[in-house]
């Protein structure tokens, strides 16, 4: 009886330890960015577009308004070493005909926990910056965080702004907004350094009377106008509280043609106006996925560990019971009863 008591004090231990095992070790090591993790989310929404063809003096509209468009991020880890990932992070933008209209290609080093910068590992191609570039804290928290803008390459505030439920989810709701100049080399690259005065007064022509430069502003300009370009962000993400995962998010980004002048740059006329919002079925995959990560990681942490734990206690319990409970004595060689033959009875 006493060894069948050491038996479950020595399982209760070992159950012990398994808890912990879950807890500390196991459920660490799962609750970060997989090696392997891969995600596409969509987008769709509107788009005015300025008319290069009739720019050149095709036919047309100078600008292309709100046209249909379809956006789509790629986001893919490349290669991971202890806490820091090196995730691929594409985007393209495509018209009503498929045709690809802009497109973008980023490479960051991020921690896999809360996704903020890492040292850039040498050979990745890892571009400096600072703050979330391609998503939230695995645990995130109602709080402000520093967000990373690709289009002016700065830091700006993701600012917390209340709790929603999607989808059956609850969510973190934050907004982003970014102005400066246009600092992306993908668009800037694509956009010319200059243009006749005669085409800008063509194009700020096509604008709406409240919307482009006056005038005298316009007949002020040189022969050739040299130009910069300002980016405008606003972005919105509903984040799952559970996992982190973006359930659903919007997205409007601007790029402006501007000329500098003795006082201030000038404002010419806009170049794109894209505003998208994620899919119906983006939603709800997101929130799927978000549904079983969030059963896992219940397991995992939660749930598992105190499982173990409450056995191990049972079966501790159990021992110490069977310690103390007091042992039939068994009768000497003396008392025991003698059978026929004059030996003890068994």
């Amino acid at each position: 009886m006493r060894k069948r008591g050491w038996i479950l004090g020595g399982t209760a231990v070992v159950l012990v330890a398994a808890s912990a095992v879950t807890r500390f070790t196991i459920y660490p090591a799962l609750h970060q960015i997989p090696a392997d993790s891969e995600t596409t989310f969509r987008l769709q929404g509107t788009a005015t577009l300025l008319n290069s063809p009739a720019l050149s003096g095709g036919s047309g509209d100078l600008f292309l308004q709100d046209v249909p468009v379809k956006m789509t991020r790629h986001v893919e880890v490349s290669d991971t070493s202890g806490r820091t990932a090196v995730v691929h992070d594409d985007a393209s933008l495509r018209g009503p005909d498929g045709k690809q209209l802009t497109a973008s290609a980023n490479v960051w080093a991020l921690d896999r926990r809360d996704l903020t910068e890492r040292p850039a590992p040498e050979g990745s191609g890892a571009q400096d910056h600072t703050g979330l570039a391609v998503g939230w804290p695995l645990e995130p928290h109602r709080r402000d965080y520093p967000f990373w803008d690709t289009g002016t390459r700065k830091t700006v505030t993701a600012k917390y702004t209340g709790d929603k439920t999607v989808e059956g989810r609850d969510t973190y709701v934050y907004d982003v907004s970014a102005t400066g100049r246009l600092a992306d080399p993908a668009v800037a690259k694509s956009l010319p350094p200059s243009l006749p005065r005669a085409v800008v007064v063509k194009v700020a022509g096509a604008l709406p009377a409240d919307q482009r430069p006056s005038a005298s502003a316009l007949a002020a300009l040189p022969e050739t106008v040299p130009l910069t370009y300002g980016s405008t962000t606003a972005q919105r993400a509903w984040i799952d509280t559970a996992t982190g995962l973006t359930i659903d998010g919007t997205l409007h980004r601007t790029v402006t043609a501007r000329t500098e002048r003795p006082d201030g740059p000038l404002t010419l006329f806009p170049v794109t106006d894209v505003n998208v919002r994620a899919t119906n079925s983006t939603v709800q995959n997101q929130a799927d996925t978000a549904t079983d990560t969030g059963r896992l990681l219940w397991l995992l942490r939660d749930a598992g560990p105190l499982g173990l734990l409450i056995l191990a206690l049972v079966l501790a319990a159990t021992a110490v019971w069977r310690a103390r409970r007091p042992v039939a004595a068994q009768p000497s060689r003396e008392e025991q009863p003698l059978d026929a033959a004059g030996t003890p009875a068994s």
